[in-house]
């Protein structure tokens, strides 16, 4: 009881601190304007086939996904929340456990620059120049398409996420932004607690404080798992597509884009028609905000199955 009632106060203390100027935070951030558009909701799954199909009716059947999702004021976004193993040797976070003791994560909290550091390996990092700007545009657009517009906490998603999952009497989205995502990776477990929870949101308070947009983006590309034993982009770069995150073209940036939210399920080569399904939903997301066209949006689709 004590620990909880010390994280609340962090909490108190943090929300005053980082809330009253989350928009002070974000004044100077310079990103193109998102379209507003309707609550997300989950898109329907597909039904398996009896057979396997030929070369034309799979790319037949992914531009026509592709098409459904553009032309729908509904599409899916964040609706899953990834829980990758533990960080093994050759990731950019350390992944040592240990018991922390309510002084040590107030510390963390207090001194977050220096504990943060601490725990990532830059070495490892892809700099945010070199970091193709459809993988940033993508990851913003599907998992936290106001990022560039609120402090740690994002009340509007949170009051859409929570309605939605009302109406569909289920979760069907999450409410986390890349912020807190960034300090849950690096931080903390998978825990789902109260005082977890808490704890998350100090420190995300404290992430918006001392690192700008940009370095956030990085940090969050730069240590989350994309499936298939990649930790970070480099890593998964290397993986999946066998070359430097900076020669990635947008498909391959969309799918890399739809994997944090389930690295499992929509890993493109142990499930290749799963993950072909996650690109299409990226690519119509990114169409929908205006980021791209839907004819780029169809034509990355098509390409990649020509591949």
């Amino acid at each position: 009881m004590k620990k909880f009632l010390f994280l609340l106060l962090i909490l108190g203390g943090a929300m005053y601190w980082g809330f009253s100027s989350g928009s002070e935070l974000t004044k100077n951030v310079v990103h193109e304007p998102v379209r507003p558009h309707a609550v997300q909701k989950s898109l329907p799954k597909d039904a398996q086939p009896a057979e396997e199909k030929g070369i034309l009716t799979e790319i037949s059947d992914t531009v026509k996904t592709l098409i459904s999702g553009l032309s729908s004021s509904e599409t899916q976004e964040g609706s899953i929340e990834a829980r990758p193993p533990k960080p093994d040797a050759k990731s950019p976070v350390d992944g040592t456990e240990k018991l922390l003791t309510a002084k040590e994560k107030m510390d963390n909290v207090l001194h977050f620059k220096e504990a943060l550091e601490a725990r990532v390996h830059r070495e490892e990092f892809v700099p945010f120049a070199e970091i193709p700007d459809y993988l940033k545009k993508g990851i913003v657009a599907t998992e936290d398409r106001r990022f560039y517009e609120h402090g740690a906490m994002d009340l509007i998603g949170v009051a859409r996420a929570a309605f939605t999952n009302y109406l569909a009497g289920e979760t069907l989205q999450g409410d986390s932004t890349i912020t807190q995502q960034t300090v849950k990776n690096i931080f903390l477990s998978n825990d789902r607690t109260m005082t977890r929870k808490i704890e998350e949101l100090a420190l995300a308070v404290q992430l918006e404080r001392n690192y700008s947009k940009e370095e956030i983006l990085e940090l969050y590309l730069n240590t989350i798992y994309y499936g298939h034993g990649a930790y970070g982009l480099k890593e998964a770069s290397r993986t999946y597509f066998g070359k430097a995150p900076k020669e990635l073209d947008l498909a391959q940036c969309a799918m890399l884009a739809g994997l944090p939210q389930a690295p499992s399920a929509y890993d493109p080569i142990s499930h290749p028609k799963e993950g072909a399904k996650r690109m299409t939903v990226v690519l119509a997301l990114m169409a929908e905000q205006g980021v791209i066209t839907p004819t780029q949006a169809a034509s990355a689709a098509a390409e990649l199955w020509l591949k």
